[in-house]
This record gives C-alpha cells, sequence and structure tokens, in this order.
C-alpha cells in the first residue's frame, strides 16, 4: 500500500503528467468539436461519451495536478460558480466546458496548445476539403441574391464555417510564425482571402484576412525599420551611460503600446456598437437600414433577439435555426450571428462582462507581446458578426489566460532598441 501511495505522489509531483493529461482530454474534446463543423458522418452517442470523457480527464488533472494562491482559486472558482448558473438558469453546457477548458490549460505551454490546435484544424479541414472535392463528402452549395456564383462549403456544415475556420487557421499560423514570414506569404493570404471571397462569399472573413495582413505587415515592416537603427558601441561601460532611441524605434514602440490599448478595450467597444446598433434598428432609418443590409441582416435579427427575449443576468434558452448541414430550412431562419450579443441573451450580462474580464487580463499579462495583441483585436472584429468566440474548433486565444508563458513574450521582438554613449 505505502509502495503504491509513493508512485501516486511520486506521479503526481511530475508536472508533465499533467500536461499530457490536459493534451489527453484537449484532443478529444478538439477532435469531435471540429468533426461536428464538417459534413463527415459522426454519432451524436458517441460524441456525448467522448465529452463525458473529455471532462472527466480535465477536471482530474485540474484536481491532482494544479496548485492555486488563494486571489486565484476564488477567481477560478467565481468562473465556474457562474457558468453553473448559466447551466442551471439556460440549460447551456457549453459555458462550464469553456472554462473547463481554460482552467485545465494552466501551466500548459501556450504554445504547444497552439500547435496541437493547428495540426487537428489543418488535418481535419485539409480532409474534409480533398473528401468534398472528390465527392467523398458533400459539398454543399448555396445560392445568395446578392452573389451570381454558388456559395461552397468545402465539406463544412455551412460556406461562412469553412471561411472561419481558414481565418484562425492563418491567425494562429501568424501568431506562431511571425518572425518566419516574408512578402510571398502576405501575398498568398491575400489569395486565400481571394479564394474565400469568390467561392464562399464570405464577406467578414475576407475583411479579417486582410486586416491580418495588413496589421501583421504593418507591425512587420516597423520591427525590421527598428531593428536596422540599432547600435553596437563596444568597449562602453553598462553603468556609465546615456540612452537614445531613434526616430523609428520610437514609431515602434508607440505601435507597441497603440496595440495593446487596441486590443484591451476593442471587445467592449465593439460589444457595446453592435447592441446599439441592433437596439436602435428600425427599418425606415436609411443609415441604419444600409448597415443592415451590408452585414447581411444581422442588426434586424438581434433587434428580434432583444425584443423577444430581452437581457438577464444568467442567460436564458434562446433557441436559434440557422443554416448547416443541408441547403434548405424546414424552420423559420433566425439566428444570432454575432458572439457579443449571442453570448448576451444565452448565457447573461454577467457571463459576458466575465469574458472581457479574461480577455482584458490576457492582455495585460501579454502586453508586451505584441503579436498576440494583433490577434486579439482581429478576434474582436470577427466576433462583431461572427458567433465563434467560444468554440474550441476555432478561437484558440482564449487558452492564454493561465497557459505557461515561457518565452513566447518577446520572442519575435529580437531588435535592439538602445545605443550607448559614454559620459
Amino acid at each position: 500500500m505505502n509502495f503504491l501511495k509513493e508512485k501516486y505522489n511520486c506521479w503526481t509531483k511530475n508536472a508533465r503528467n499533467g500536461e499530457n493529461l490536459f493534451f489527453a482530454g484537449f484532443i478529444i474534446y478538439l477532435f469531435w468539436d471540429i468533426m461536428r463543423t464538417t459534413m463527415f458522418p459522426h454519432s451524436g452517442a458517441v460524441f456525448n461519451m467522448c465529452l463525458a470523457f473529455a471532462v472527466l480527464i480535465l477536471a482530474t488533472k485540474i484536481f491532482l495536478f494544479d496548485i492555486y494562491t488563494l486571489k486565484l482559486f476564488v477567481s477560478v472558482a467565481a468562473m465556474f460558480i457562474l457558468s453553473i448558473i448559466v447551466l442551471l438558469k439556460s440549460g447551456y453546457f457549453w459555458p462550464f466546458l469553456w472554462i473547463l477548458i481554460i482552467v485545465a490549460a494552466k501551466d500548459v505551454p501556450f504554445r504547444k496548445i497552439l500547435r496541437i490546435y493547428l495540426l487537428m484544424n489543418i488535418t481535419i479541414m485539409g480532409l474534409a476539403f480533398i473528401a468534398s472535392l472528390m465527392g467523398i463528402i458533400e459539398n454543399l452549395a448555396y445560392t445568395n441574391q446578392d452573389w451570381d456564383n454558388l456559395r461552397y462549403s468545402f465539406g463544412c456544415v455551412y460556406t461562412t464555417d469553412f471561411a472561419a475556420h481558414i481565418f484562425f487557421i492563418i491567425l494562429t499560423v501568424f501568431y506562431l510564425y511571425q518572425d518566419r514570414l516574408r512578402w510571398y506569404h502576405y501575398i498568398g493570404t491575400c489569395g486565400v482571402a481571394g479564394f474565400i471571397y469568390y467561392y464562399c462569399f464570405a464577406k467578414l472573413d475576407t475583411i479579417c484576412i486582410l486586416l491580418m495582413v495588413l496589421f501583421f505587415g504593418i507591425y512587420h515592416i516597423l520591427q525590421l525599420q527598428s531593428s536596422k537603427e540599432s547600435v553596437t558601441v563596444p568597449g562602453i561601460k553598462k553603468d556609465n551611460h546615456k540612452i537614445f532611441v531613434f526616430k523609428r524605434t520610437k514609431l515602434y514602440l508607440k505601435s507597441k503600446r497603440f496595440w495593446m490599448g487596441l486590443a484591451l478595450v476593442s471587445m467592449p467597444v465593439l460589444s457595446a456598437l453592435i447592441y446599439i446598433l441592433s437596439n436602435s434598428y428600425q427599418q425606415d432609418n436609411e443609415f441604419l437600414a444600409t448597415i443592415n443590409e451590408t452585414i447581411t441582416g444581422r442588426l434586424e435579427l438581434g433587434k428580434k433577439g432583444l425584443d423577444d427575449y430581452g437581457i438577464s443576468l444568467f442567460g436564458q434558452d434562446v433557441p436559434m435555426v440557422g443554416f448547416g448541414g443541408a441547403t434548405t430550412l424546414e424552420e423559420e431562419y433566425f439566428f444570432i450571428d454575432s458572439s457579443y450579443l449571442n453570448i448576451l441573451l444565452r448565457y447573461g450580462i454577467l457571463f459576458l462582462v466575465m469574458v472581457f474580464i479574461i480577455y482584458g487580463v490576457i492582455c495585460y499579462r501579454y502586453k508586451k507581446d505584441t503579436v498576440l495583441m494583433l490577434s486579439v483585436v482581429l478576434l474582436a472584429i470577427s466576433c462583431f458578426i461572427d458567433h465563434h468566440m467560444m468554440e474550441a474548433a476555432y478561437n484558440p486565444l482564449t487558452y492564454a489566460l493561465l497557459a505557461k508563458t515561457g518565452d513566447i513574450m518577446l520572442k519575435n521582438d529580437k531588435c535592439s532598441l538602445k545605443i550607448y554613449f559614454q559620459n
């Protein structure tokens, strides 16, 4: 008995075992969550079994391996309590599961999580894309009154789901390998955006991909220009020097502060904007009608949701019917695409505030990681229209909250920003 107890204590003291437990649960859930967005046949019963198994593994990792300060323990407990109250009030299990994965990611290397996410998404989406072109699974084709060509889903349940997968895959690649990007990568990404627009007519994801090229490209140029201004003067004592910062380096440093501030406020500001526009929507208002038409009726649907269900503290059941898995609808279409309104209506205002706090903490913790700040801003813009903020199959950025920072903070910031002169 003592031998087993000793082996157990030895096993729980090895942090690598906790990391392995997290990835076991994370991979099981992520695999099925991505599969559910494709036309590959899958069993609901098998999914529920895998979901239960993943929850058990992730919870085991938390209880056996994670150590908390009092402040962190209270924060995590509050997150779980709020998600359970939302579950009881609305019947939605997904907020609890979202919090569970975020908490279970504690002390797990963030970059490793992103690599696993990227590998699984590229593999499954690549297989779905090829299988749809070969006729193994259905390549759903939709018509649109604003677009002469057919819109293809390429093995996904809907065209915008395929486009969203591509956006988040590219965003993860840009974050992980920003220091390796070259001009031809940016041009190729613009080509992908063109493909998404022409064959899927996914306007939002096309815009977000092009913005990604613009934001990352400008930051990359400023970084390179700043590095060229760095000068090393040999033979100078470090304890006796003056510091001079060059003009382009000043611009680079200002850009880092700008993106940090923008990332911090982007989600609350855009959330307030979509709420105000939706709540104020009227058909006879030409300005709002134009915006509504531009974003494919989302203001009108948001207005309907707010009028029919209102806002609650802890959420409510809001049945939604959207396209997905078929080219026809048996019921009237009603779907709130904006992540902010979707969370607000279904999970309540307190949960939405918690989401803002989570990303605020991420922005503060990673404030020196400008590439992550760029990614958060792009995520905030995407979530203004799309509903994928809390879906593991799409958005992996939330795991940064408690994940291991490691050396990612200044991994890409290789330029020296100082020049020293002896007094």
